[in-house]
């Protein structure tokens, strides 16, 4: 757990690698048989005929190509003698699958439906799960699901527990290999692994570990992977298991190349071929056919472009076709086809001609098997090839309709942080499209300002997707009988975890204890993101270059910043790296450095502000001259705004810290600075209706949670700390004297001050608050951010009831209903947290902004606690005398400047969101407020005693009338 950050990204194209590799293996596996070794074999099945481990010896010692068909040929013997003894034809599948899958298929069958004859619970389940792989293997969608509900049936009525987790397992092997809800299949393998670990046995952890590796794969979750990889490969190591090796250096190989792709590094591609080659061998050995094929493409795809290279790689594509031709595996044929396409179209006139070819064929058979993740990756490969060999209009079209293709597997996912984990991975066909479209602009092949409107448009279709359809949505919950329900047992659960999270802060806690409790803590979060009611998704209209132009204030320009890069592996073109300058008076596209050169750059100049002796200036001025220097100069004079929507790294630049010249001021002395996740939400927050004048500040400060005696408080010196680690956290004076200044700033505005402090500034009291009332949440507290589990990412608070354990964390912060409120996060790296490309960062600040949050004002990284209250107190000074939200950060900052204090200081303070939002009225329009509410009393005062006159009037006439 750190402040760091850590962006997912994978080449789609590679998305599907380790589809439909979910073979359940009931045993470890042996070198080359003798066949001695198999006479021994079938002497122990006629001496104990009855269960699986006689019949299983045969597979473990085929492994190798030598020993195989004398297995099968004893195998068969058996077969015949003995007709009941379905684990014979069991064990017959497995060794069929590694060579003839559509073989595989008959045996398997044969023995799910004789065990289902005898009764055998565990032999169907077995027989099935593997029955249901091959399916998948051949494309064979409908009967593959069918087998996935009759095992669930059979475990689920067997009462046996380890064949309810193989269920489990299958369930979530299915949804991962159609590309479905790949949030829950994580959740389901979750749930597996804690029943499997550390006592199941090698053939369930392997069943289990695959597809674990799989599904983290396709979610961006690569550490995972590699952690669920590397415990398989030790299986394998031990059991002598040789399929599974194959398995594991493919996908060591394949991760290898996704880590590369998003950091390139002088060289790599030697590397990457070696360890390609290194799987291809390890499939060889095993004899497994799949394994092969999909060995064959990945060497394929790394090989260069010389000439001995390209025969190499055509030889091997050829042999890689003809393997899943024969063995009858539809996506290995079709990601086969698709990389022959994409290299052939390098080649001449004729080779693109058969690139055309390939990669239609690749598209016919990704559509009639109706996969999305076929289909996907599939267009994708046929925009590459079209740009090689199609006028770059079309190719640019086709691209288009790749994009489409991606959003349907997005949609796929009911859940929202899973939809956003799988986007992720495609962002570098939304830079290369985007990229490509204003190229063409700038070659006039398409009109300048067409390509303008259709790359802002593809900006806009990647920025920040789930934050923004939850914020457009109802978010009513779907409706159903059993919602009641599930919310009965969500609160069941948070009320669990809160317990949970307690125990682990505490001091005393031995390391046995922690390690369990940490375990405990990871299955209620499972269960609580199980038990979630997802809100409904509506459709949502993107933001045009037009209507952003239209919307923008005479005063602002929106910077739209496209980090990508210049070259892919291949040495294609990606797009490159740009920024948009959107004003009133139009739109300007400028090159900037791709992602490759920035990431090190923004780096360095962090490291260099963290050294607090001003030598950051030279970084910030190369910087800005990359960054901003051309689009600044063309901007209208009187734009004293700037709206930066930030991508890939530039989410880590501290912006207010750039300068034109090294010796000269920062942008903060010019411009006001806001980050906004989207031209769409930014249009978002502004249509929504402004409150009336008023209401009220909450103000949280120096949360107290020790009960120590008094005076054996550690004081800390910066806002920060370790979640579930340590309960060390030391006191905030500084944030209490800052509590009492906003206070104070605030007394005489139109906007009501409530301040918190100690014990009173509790988690309990900030849920129980009528939030609507509230324009402005100020919170002076610890924070904790977890870049490897976003939700454990916490803001420190006094707990304030027994149910609550302090840490308000994204999951509570999301439900607390904010109206359109400027949240104040005075804590550490409220802005930082993991990066998804494309998505944002997932921060605590982000979780605010699900909460209703129209600006957030955070920092970027840990602030000394002097430091940030004086800057806050400046801030609160502006904002009270009527200033938006960044015009009050760029006066406060401004002074700091001026007063001398190092940019670490106060350039690490950002707003996000709506920087036009004035949450204070200026005094004088309190002033108005108070004079129009005073001529309306008088107004109803006046009409009042109209009315009494003319009542007592008519009461007069009447009283002598009846006299």
């Amino acid at each position: 757990m750190s402040g760091g950050r850590r962006q997912h990204a994978r080449r789609p194209g590679l998305l599907t690698f380790v589809v439909g590799l979910t073979l359940c293996c009931l045993a470890g596996a042996a070198p080359p048989a003798e066949p001695p070794a198999l006479a021994r074999c079938e002497e122990g099945f006629l001496a104990h005929p009855e269960g699986p481990e006689a019949a299983m010896c045969f597979f473990r010692e085929a492994q190798g190509l030598e020993g195989r068909d004398e297995a099968r040929r004893r195998l068969q013997g058996l077969i015949e003698r003995h007709p009941d003894r379905p684990w014979l034809t069991l064990v017959l599948g497995h060794l069929e699958l590694l060579s003839e899958p559509r073989q595989a298929e008959a045996s398997y069958r044969h023995a799910a439906l004789a065990f289902r004859r005898r009764g055998d619970a565990e032999g169907e389940v077995m027989a099935g799960i593997n029955l249901r792989s091959v399916l998948g293997m051949l494309g064979r969608a409908e009967e593959a699901h069918q087998w996935v509900l009759r095992v669930g049936e059979v475990a689920r009525a067997s009462g046996d527990a380890r064949l309810q987790v193989r269920a489990l397992i299958l369930e979530a092997a299915e949804l991962s290999d159609l590309g479905q809800d790949l949030g829950r299949a994580y959740l389901l393998l979750k749930r597996a692994e804690a029943l499997t670990f550390p006592g199941g046995t090698d053939g369930m952890k392997k069943q289990l570990l695959s597809p674990l590796a799989t599904v983290s794969v396709n979610l961006g979750r690569l550490d995972e992977a590699l952690d669920a990889y590397g415990r398989l490969a030790e299986l394998a190591r031990r059991t002598r298991d040789a399929g599974t090796e194959a398995r594991v250096r493919l996908a060591v190989a394949n991760l290898a190349l996704l880590r590369h792709e998003e950091r390139p590094e002088p060289g790599g591609r030697p590397e990457l071929l070696r360890l390609a080659r290194e799987a291809l061998a390890a499939a060889e050995r095993a004899g497994s056919k799949a394994f092969e094929a999909m060995s064959l493409r990945l060497v394929a795809e790394l090989l260069g472009d010389g000439p001995e290279e390209r025969r190499d790689a055509e030889a091997f594509l050829e042999r890689c076709i003809d393997i899943a031709r024969k063995t009858g595996l539809p996506e290995r044929r079709i990601s086969c086809l698709w990389t022959r396409a994409e290299r052939r179209a390098r080649g001449d006139a004729a080779a693109a001609v058969a690139a055309e070819h390939d990669a239609d064929e690749a598209l016919r058979l990704a559509a009639e098997h109706d996969n999305p993740l076929y289909l996907a990756p599939a267009w994708r490969a046929h925009s590459m090839v079209a740009f090689r060999t199609r006028p770059l209009p079309e190719a640019l079209r086709q691209a288009e309709r790749a994009l489409d293709a991606v959003e349907v597997l997005r949609q796929l996912q009911r859940d929202a942080s899973s939809q956003a984990e799988l986007f992720s991975g495609w962002a570098s066909d939304y830079h290369r499209l985007a990229g490509r479209t204003l190229e063409a602009g700038e070659a006039a092949v398409v009109p300048p300002r067409e390509a303008l409107e259709r790359a802002f448009t593809v900006s806009e279709r990647l920025r920040a997707r789930t934050l923004f359809e939850a914020l457009v949505a109802s978010r009513a919950l779907a409706a159903g009988e059993d919602a009641p329900e599930r919310r009965e047992q969500r609160a069941g659960v948070l009320r669990d975890l809160s317990a949970t999270q307690r125990r682990l802060l505490g001091k005393e806690l031995s390391a046995p204890e922690r390690t369990r409790l940490l375990g405990e803590l990871q299955e209620l979060e499972r269960r609580e993101q199980e038990l979630r009611l997802s809100p409904r998704h509506a459709a949502v209209q993107f933001a045009s270059l037009e209507q952003t132009e239209q919307r923008l204030g005479d005063d602002e320009a929106l910077l739209v910043f496209l980090v990508g890069a210049d070259q892919d592996l291949q040495a294609e073109r990606a797009g490159g790296a740009w920024v948009l300058a959107v004003t009133r008076e139009g739109t300007r596209a400028h090159r900037i450095p791709e992602r490759a050169r920035l990431r090190p750059a923004v780096a360095l100049l962090s490291g260099l502000i963290e050294r607090r002796d001003g030598s950051e200036a030279g970084a910030a001025a190369a910087l800005h001259a990359q960054l901003l220097g051309p689009a600044l100069r063309e901007l209208p004079q009187r734009v004293s705004r700037l709206l930066l929507v930030p991508d890939g790294p530039l989410h880590d630049l501290a912006f207010a810290a750039l300068r034109e010249r090294v010796d000269g001021p920062p942008l903060i002395a010019r411009y006001e600075l806001a980050l906004v996740p989207s031209a769409s939400l930014l249009h978002h927050w502004r249509e929504r209706s402004t409150r009336p004048l008023g209401g009220q500040a909450l103000v949280l400060a120096d949360p107290d949670r020790s009960a120590a005696p008094e005076g054996a408080t550690v004081v800390a010196s910066a806002r920060g700390g370790v979640f579930g680690e340590t309960a060390s956290l030391g006191a905030l004076p500084e944030a209490r004297r800052e509590g009492h200044t906003v206070e104070a700033s605030l007394e005489d505005t139109a906007v009501r001050p409530r301040l918190l402090v100690g014990a009173e500034a509790s988690e309990q009291a900030l849920k129980a608050t009528a939030l609507d009332d509230v324009r402005i949440l100020h919170l002076a507290a610890h924070a904790v951010v977890d870049v490897e589990a976003p939700e454990r990412s916490a803001l420190v608070l006094a707990p304030g009831a027994a149910q609550e354990d302090g840490l308000l964390q994204p999951r509570e912060i999301s439900e607390l209903k904010l109206g359109d409120a400027l949240v104040v996060l005075s804590s550490c790296q409220g802005a930082s947290g993991a990066l998804l490309a494309g998505e944002g960062v997932l921060s605590l600040a982000r979780a605010f902004f699900e909460a209703g949050a129209h600006a957030v004002v955070a920092s970027l990284w840990p602030m000394r606690d002097a430091e940030a209250a004086w800057l806050l107190e400046r801030y609160y000074r502006h904002l009270a005398s009527g200033q938006g939200v960044s015009l009050a950060l760029r006066s406060a900052q401004r002074e700091a400047w001026e007063d001398g204090q190092p940019a670490a200081a106060w350039a690490g303070l950002v707003v996000m969101g709506d920087a036009a939002l004035v949450p204070v009225p200026a005094p004088e329009a309190k002033a108005a407020h108070i004079t129009g509410s005073l001529r309306a009393w008088n107004l109803f005062a006046l009409l009042c005693a109209v009315a009494l006159v003319v009542g007592g009037f008519w009461w007069w006439r009447r009283s002598r009338a009846k006299a």
